[in-house]
């Protein structure tokens, strides 16, 4: 029973080791899911759409992304139109018999896409299907595009800005590890969205808190959306004091490098961003 216990304790610390760097690396990368989820606001408040796309097991992805946006699951947050180009098989077949398996994606792109809409792509491995095809598609059509990728595939047209605006890499080959950052990447992409819709102020700079949120005088910075907020003072352990705008409250900042005068997004008690600086 020993021998066992010990051998499952050493699985897991191994599999914990193998996600530090990419959960890490994650962590690094939180100003770009912010500026990738400000432009994907923006598109919104135009009545834009999400087109989401993947292969293989990146069509589930495609599919549980399309699935957060157009059913919320916070009271008061409202649908936004998003659909998968992955989860119609008459179409995924059809345009595959006709045209090959190549054309998938961007053939319904072109078909369905808007110059104001969202084309999000998830290239991971080699095994990545149309998914250029489908960013050179979205880029055509004035479309704004966004690449979750693996590390494993970095064409250099997804990085130099040529067919994508944002790349948002998991920084690891495992498919697994890397549909692990995915997931929490685009978890985040669906509620700073409407934290921006929420409050247009950051669409055109860094806001301010909700106006009010703290009304009844309840703590704003602990719920489960995530707010911008004021830093007023850093304290010991990794915490700050933040305004609120409608009052002071004490959150975490250990994911950030926040100083005093900054604008943080807070979610649930901790700071996952830092928006800007010298605040009023």
């Amino acid at each position: 029973m020993a021998e066992a216990e010990g051998e499952m304790a050493s699985l897991l610390e191994e599999a914990a080791a193998r996600r530090a760097a990419p959960g890490r690396a994650l962590v690094q990368d939180a100003g770009l899911i912010v500026g990738a989820a400000l432009d994907m606001a923006a598109r919104f408040r135009r009545d834009g759409r999400l087109l989401a796309f993947g292969a293989g097991a990146s069509a589930a992805d495609a599919g549980h992304l399309a699935v957060e946006f157009t059913h919320p699951v916070i009271v008061g947050k409202r649908a936004l139109p998003a659909i998968s180009l992955a989860n119609d098989a008459s179409a995924v077949s059809g345009i595959a018999v006709s045209r090959g398996y190549g054309a998938v994606f961007s053939t319904q792109l072109r078909m369905l896409g808007r110059p104001e809409d969202i084309a999000v792509g998830f290239a991971v491995e080699d095994r990545c299907g149309d998914v250029l095809g489908a960013f050179a598609a979205a880029r055509q059509l004035g479309m704004l595009t966004i690449a979750l990728v693996d590390g494993a595939l970095m064409d250099r047209t997804l990085v130099d800005g040529t067919l994508v605006d944002h790349v948002l890499d998991a920084r690891s080959g495992d498919p697994r590890i890397a549909g692990e950052a995915h997931m929490t990447t685009y978890h985040l992409l669906w509620e700073l969205v409407h934290v921006f819709l929420d409050d247009p102020a950051p669409l055109d700079g860094p806001g301010t808190a909700a106006s009010g949120c703290a009304a009844d005088a309840t703590c704003v910075t602990c719920a489960d959306t995530a707010v911008p907020v004021h830093v007023t003072e850093l304290r010991p352990g990794g915490l700050a004091l933040v305004d609120t705008g409608g009052g002071t409250e004490e959150v975490s900042v250990a994911l950030v490098e926040a100083r005093v005068g900054d604008t943080v997004l807070v979610h649930a008690g901790e700071a996952i961003a830092v928006l800007g600086g010298d605040a009023p």
